[in-house]
């Protein structure tokens, strides 16, 4: 009897067991991404100099769009003068086609009080491809078209150009918690060609919190008279990122 007993119970339960819900699926990613860090140097005594750097990225994803903006700033001063000040912007918006190919909007700002070039815009479209999209390592290189203003030191009207333009972004996840990402922007014109390689590799260090070595190296073919064509910006900074894991 006592067999029974529990035979009976097992098929009262089994129905209640099968007609339960499901887990609920994994929450989505959140569409907004990005991080900010910053970077500074101050030493006084025999020499009495200052150096300060701003970065920051946001990014967004929904669907087949992703949009990516960016910010630079770097200040120096040396004997309570200034010696360097620059700003750099750029946002971009993709839109996939397929898993491999992709169209782009592109506009870029730039702004350096010591460079030959001291102010430059650009507004470019174009098409791309995913060449790798995988956990580890990811590469993306697209080319367009476009327009440019840009005005040397000692100049008050710009001139502008029409452009043909060159990207590659690649990143590369090496461990897990430090990635590469190498970039290259050229923007190539009648009057002026600019190169931009970026360089920087990026190390995860407690929770949300991350430290970043950078080289931006930055080249106009076309300078004004007594000015150097290449500038470089070396940055070593701590930031915090949110939204997505720091490497």
């Amino acid at each position: 009897m006592k067999q029974w007993k529990l035979i009976a119970a097992a098929a009262t339960l089994t129905p209640a067991i099968c007609l339960a819900d499901p887990p609920p699926p994994p929450a989505p990613p959140p569409p907004w991404s990005g991080d900010a860090s910053a970077g500074y140097i101050r030493t006084t005594g025999n020499t009495n100099s200052t150096s300060l750097n701003f970065k920051g990225d946001l990014d967004w994803n929904y669907g087949r769009w992703q949009n990516h903006f960016d910010a630079l700033g770097t200040y120096g001063s040396s004997k309570g003068e200034s010696t360097a000040e620059s700003y750099q912007a750029s946002d971009k918006l993709n839109y996939d086609l397929g898993p491999e190919s992709y169209v782009f909007g592109n506009l870029e700002y730039a702004d350096d009080r010591f460079a030959g070039v001291v102010s430059r815009y650009s507004e470019s479209v174009g098409y791309g491809r995913h060449v790798i999209k995988s956990p580890m390592q990811t590469l993306d290189i697209d080319a367009g078209a476009g327009a440019s203003q840009s005005r040397n030191a000692g100049d008050t009207d710009y001139d502008d150009q029409f452009i043909g333009v060159f990207n590659v972004n690649y990143l590369l996840k090496f461990a897990p918690n430090a990635q590469y990402k190498q970039t290259l922007h050229i923007e190539a014109g009648k009057q002026n060609t600019f190169i931009n390689p970026v360089a920087e590799l990026k190390l995860a260090i407690v929770g949300n919190f991350f430290a970043t070595l950078g080289y931006d190296w930055r080249h106009n073919t076309s300078v004004p008279d007594g000015s150097v064509h290449t500038d470089t910006i070396t940055t070593i900074n701590f930031g915090y990122t949110f939204g997505k894991k720091p490497a």
